[in-house]
């Protein structure tokens, strides 16, 4: 049995079925952090590129990787025939948590004492924090705007 369907058939997930839909949103998530972070951190270490465009940048690849494992798996709206505006609604709410997760990455890079912990990876301590915090947003925004069922 793997890991998900274990997940997927345990008594508090079947109580609670939109459980086991954040699970494979957190999931997605993980791989869009991935992606983020891998992009992020060639473009700062091999390139040096300055963080903001750096964050830019690979927030906006993981966007694109999102968007196809949660509409295909995470929401299962893959043959919706609503691509375009789904799309675009992803687009908004990955936006407007990307302004938060930029607002928190830097508000924790410039005005605290992170880089006192975590020397020259204060911005990756600032990164992680910033995704924890705009996770909850992400998630309610796309499960009940972008990819909501008609019967909603």
């Amino acid at each position: 049995m793997s890991p998900l369907h274990a997940i997927q058939n345990h008594p508090y997930v079947k109580q609670h079925p939109g459980t086991f839909q954040f699970i494979k949103f957190a999931i997605v998530g993980v791989a869009g952090t991935i992606v983020d972070f891998g992009v992020y951190t060639v473009l700062t270490r091999v390139f040096g590129i300055y963080y903001i465009i750096a964050t830019a940048c690979s927030v906006f690849l993981a966007i694109l990787n999102n968007f196809f494992l949660n509409k295909h798996w995470t929401f299962d709206r893959g043959n919706s025939g609503k691509a375009k505006s789904e799309y675009a609604k992803f687009f908004v709410v990955s936006i407007v948590n990307y302004f938060l997760n930029v607002g928190i990455t830097y508000a924790i890079v410039e005005h605290t004492a992170a880089e006192q912990w975590f020397g020259s990876y204060d911005d990756f301590f600032a990164k992680i924090v910033a995704i924890g915090l705009v996770l909850l947003s992400n998630y309610f925004g796309n499960k009940y705007w972008t990819f909501r069922e008609q019967s909603e």
